[in-house]
C-alpha cells in the first residue's frame, strides 16, 4: 500500500495537484481507519516528505506535481559506501535492482526500510550498500538509472541552498495596505500561526488566505512596509530577527531536530533528509523547554546527520545549534 502513491505518480510522470489530492485521499482511505487522525495534516506531511526524499516536486502556483527522474545518490555515512534510490519508481525498477543484487551478493546488497510515522503512505527507502561507489555506478548504468556519487547529495543541496541573509537581501519591501482576507500571525514564542497579533515584535510574518481560491500568501511586515516571502523562509527570518534558536543537534548520535511547526526550507530539508534517505520521526519534547523550543513541542528528528552538514544548515539559517542529547523514549518523547 505504501508504494501505490509513488507508483501512480511515476506512471503518469506528472499530474495536477487536484488529481494528486484525489489519488492520495483514495489510497489513504484504504490504509488508515482512524477517524480521529487529521487527514489534512497527514497529507501536508506526506507532500513535504515526498519532496524531501527526492521523489517528486510540487509547484503550488501552477498546481502541478512532477515526478523526479529515477536516480541513485550517495549517503554521507562511514564504512562501506551507501546510496539511496530516489525519484520515480515502478515495480519493474525495484525488481531489476533486487535481481542485480542477488546476482552480485559479494559486491552489493539491498535493504528496504519502512518510513517512520507515515509508513502507509510513503514508499520504503531502498538503501544500496556496496564494496565501492564505482560498483554502484556500474550497476546504475546497467539498469539505466542516473547516479550522482561523487559527493553526497545532502552536502551538495545544503551548500546550494541560499542563506537567510541572501533571502533577506532579495526581499523587496514597499508600503502596502493590509489585505482584507483571513489572517494568521506567526508567533516566535509559540512557533505557530494563530489569530493572535503580538504588537510588540519588530518583524511580523502574516499569512493571508485568498477567499476565492483558498490559496495562501505570506508577507513580512516591518512597520508600514511589507515584502512577499516564502512561508518556510519567513518563519526563520522572524526567528533570526528575534535571536531565537530552535534547532537541536546531538553530535554523538548524529541527530538533528527542528520544530514540526517550523520546517526547514526546501533545499535544506531535502539535504538533511538525504543524509539517511529516511523521512524524519515526529516526536515530542519533554516538559523541559530548550532555548527557543517550548516544553512539550512537537519536533521532527532526522537521523545520520554529520556534524559538518548540521553546521552548514545552522549557518544558512543563522541559527546557533542547541547542542545536547536527543534520546527518544518508547512513547515518542525526547528525554
Amino acid at each position: 500500500m505504501s508504494e501505490q502513491l509513488l507508483y501512480a505518480l511515476s506512471t503518469l510522470g506528472n499530474m495536477s495537484l487536484d488529481k494528486f489530492y484525489s489519488t492520495f485521499d483514495a489510497i489513504q482511505s484504504c490504509s488508515m481507519n482512524d477517524t480521529e487522525i487529521d487527514l489534512h495534516e497527514i497529507r501536508r506531511r506526506s507532500i513535504r516528505s515526498l519532496d524531501s526524499l527526492g521523489h517528486c516536486e510540487f509547484d503550488f502556483e501552477k498546481r502541478y506535481v512532477y515526478a523526479c527522474p529515477p536516480a541513485i545518490v550517495s549517503l554521507p555515512v562511514s564504512g562501506l559506501p551507501h546510496a539511496v534510490l530516489c525519484g520515480a519508481r515502478t515495480p519493474a525498477i525495484v525488481k531489476r535492482l533486487e535481481a542485480t543484487a542477488a546476482l552480485n551478493r559479494d559486491e552489493i546488497s539491498i535493504k528496504k526500510i519502512q518510513q517512520a510515522g507515515l509508513e502507509f503512505l510513503l514508499p520504503e527507502a531502498i538503501i544500496i550498500e556496496s564494496i565501492s561507489l564505482n560498483r554502484i555506478q556500474e550497476i546504475s548504468r546497467e539498469l539505466g538509472i542516473a547516479s550522482n556519487l561523487n559527493q553526497p547529495a545532502s552536502w551538495v543541496l545544503a551548500n546550494f541552498s541560499p542563506s537567510i541573509k541572501d533571502i533577506i537581501h532579495s526581499m523587496n519591501f514597499e508600503s502596502r495596505d493590509n489585505l482584507n482576507w483571513y489572517i494568521e500571525y506567526f508567533s516566535p514564542s509559540s512557533l505557530r500561526f494563530s489569530r493572535f497579533h503580538d504588537e510588540e515584535i519588530d518583524a511580523e510574518l502574516v499569512s493571508y488566505t485568498n477567499p476565492v481560491n483558498q490559496q495562501k500568501c505570506h508577507l513580512i511586515w516591518e512597520g508600514q512596509n511589507a515584502a512577499t516571502i516564502d512561508r518556510d523562509w519567513g518563519r526563520y527570518i522572524v526567528l533570526f530577527k528575534h535571536e531565537i534558536q530552535v534547532i537541536m543537534y546531538d553530535e554523538r548520535h548524529h541527530r538533528l531536530a527542528v520544530p514540526a511547526t517550523v520546517p526547514l526550507p526546501r533545499f535544506l530539508g531535502r539535504g538533511i533528509t538525504l543524509c539517511s534517505g529516511l523521512a524524519p520521526s515526529r516526536v515530542m519534547l519533554s516538559l523541559k523547554p530548550r532555548a527557543g523550543l517550548p516544553a512539550g513541542h512537537t519536533v521532527d528528528v532526522y537521523d545520520s546527520v554529520p556534524p559538518a552538514i548540521a553546521s552548514i544548515v545552522a549557518d544558512k539559517l543563522s541559527q546557533d545549534l542547541i547542542r545536547g542529547s536527543i534520546v527518544i523514549s518508547e512513547n515518542g518523547v525526547i528525554i
